[in-house]
């Protein structure tokens, strides 16, 4: 399956891939972007599969679900997970 994302979807999902393990206030740091923006704009990525969130009781790590495809994340996506197979996450 594959998804397409917008230019801040696109530098989140590339934040995330460079810099894993990273939480929301690292990435909100990274990027500057607004809290309001970057909140909804994760919620999309969860939604569809692009994103994980991982809250701890201090923190909120942010896990890739997909593996990026041709150039360096370009704006095409492909998700990691076969069907059937709970397991397969790739990480870059």
């Amino acid at each position: 399956m594959r998804t397409s994302l917008n230019a801040l979807e696109a530098r989140i999902v590339a934040f995330v891939s460079e810099r894993y393990p990273v939480t929301v206030e690292e990435l909100r740091d990274g990027l500057s972007v607004r809290r309001d923006l970057l909140d909804r704009t994760l919620k999309g990525l969860v939604a569809r599969g692009v994103l994980e969130l991982e809250p701890l009781p201090d923190k909120t790590y942010i896990r890739l679900l997909v593996s990026i495809q041709g150039p360096k994340c370009g704006r095409s996506l492909a998700t990691g997970a076969e069907p059937g197979d709970d397991d397969s996450i790739a990480y870059r």
